[in-house]
């Protein structure tokens, strides 16, 4: 039986888009045959399932994003505990790493050395170039280039590298990362439960079009322009106020700008927030929408791709997306 360890930050029950991918590819790969084992971080003891993946969990420092140094700390720490506890782990055939924590590929090339397995890196994001466009890295400062450098001098260690988009894989082909070893391999509808849904029971009791946001509330996602149209058409409505409101907006999901554009949209009656849908409500949740919204910053172009789309696409709704017209997304 062919075995395959896969090495991430998150993995169900806890959240993150990542998390919910590998769970899928894991469960899919273990119907198939494979003997699936996933190392990931957090405080659950490991567990073997009939017919399910094996899960094996370490302990890092509480990871929060609160506050940088506190998220930066936490980070630190999962690194020596995952490389230490996959070294116990028995041999894999194949051993893939993800993108989070930030630069896990790193720990690649050792594994491989130790264990005599083929090595693919997963590539949800590139670093260290996300954190020189958000502004945590001076860009091709001292620390971003020796990060650039680790990670150029990992990718180049690896047998296979997966990226999710061509935007990606020729942002890595610019680093010199040669082209054979590089495949592009699309993210799709986090959960395969989801479906399209022609006439959903939406708990939105109005006339008017519902545009949607939902997923995460990242720094990569600018929101001005989203801000400016909600206001137009709030101020717009209030004008009339004798007639319904044209659009509303429903923002659902958490990040770290959420509690920034809930403040900035207080005073707009035509917008509501909720919190992320379970992945069982995820096809009603979607359907629930005339329209979805996606958008990102111009710079990530080929440094991140935003899944939020298939899930839109998956459940037959049209997608709006503000980015960058080369981008996977567009």
């Amino acid at each position: 039986m062919p075995s395959i360890l896969f090495i991430n930050r998150v993995y169900p029950p806890d959240d993150g888009a990542t998390g919910q991918l590998l769970a899928e590819l894991a469960e899919a790969l273990t119907r198939e045959g494979w003997n699936v084992t996933v190392l990931v971080a957090g405080n659950l003891q490991p567990s073997t399932f009939n017919l399910q993946p094996t899960v094996v969990r370490v302990r890092g420092l509480p990871f929060t994003r609160a506050s940088l140094v506190r998220r930066a700390l936490g980070y630190a720490s999962l690194y020596p505990a995952l490389l230490g506890r996959a070294l116990r782990l028995p041999r894999h055939d194949v051993m893939v790493t993800l993108t989070d924590p930030p630069l896990l590929l790193v720990l690649g090339p050792l594994l491989k050395f130790f264990k005599r397995a083929r090595l693919v890196h997963w590539a949800q994001d590139v670093y260290p170039e996300v954190a020189e466009e958000l502004g945590v890295l001076r860009k091709n400062g001292f620390a971003a280039r020796v990060l650039r450098g680790l990670s150029n001098w990992s990718l180049r260690r690896h047998d296979q590298i997966i990226t999710v988009g061509r935007c990606m894989k020729e942002r890595l082909v610019a680093r010199g990362i040669s082209t054979d070893k590089i495949t592009v391999i699309p993210n799709w509808a986090v959960g395969s439960r989801t479906a399209p849904v022609p006439n959903p029971q939406s708990s939105i009791s109005t006339p008017a079009l519902t545009v949607m946001y939902s997923g995460n509330f990242g720094l990569a996602h600018p929101f001005e322009a989203i801000i400016a149209a909600v206001k137009i058409l709030s101020d717009a409505s209030q004008r009339e106020a004798s007639r319904p409101a044209p659009v509303r907006f429903v923002f659902a999901g958490t990040g770290p700008k959420l509690k920034s554009l809930q403040t900035t949209l207080s005073d707009c009656a035509n917008v509501e927030f909720r919190p992320p849908a379970p992945l069982e409500k995820l096809s009603e949740s979607l359907a629930a929408a005339d329209v979805h919204l996606a958008c990102m910053s111009d710079a990530l172009l080929g440094l991140v791709v935003p899944s939020k789309i298939y899930g839109a696409l998956a459940a037959q709704r049209p997608v709006l997306f503000l980015g960058p017209r080369a981008s996977e997304a567009a």
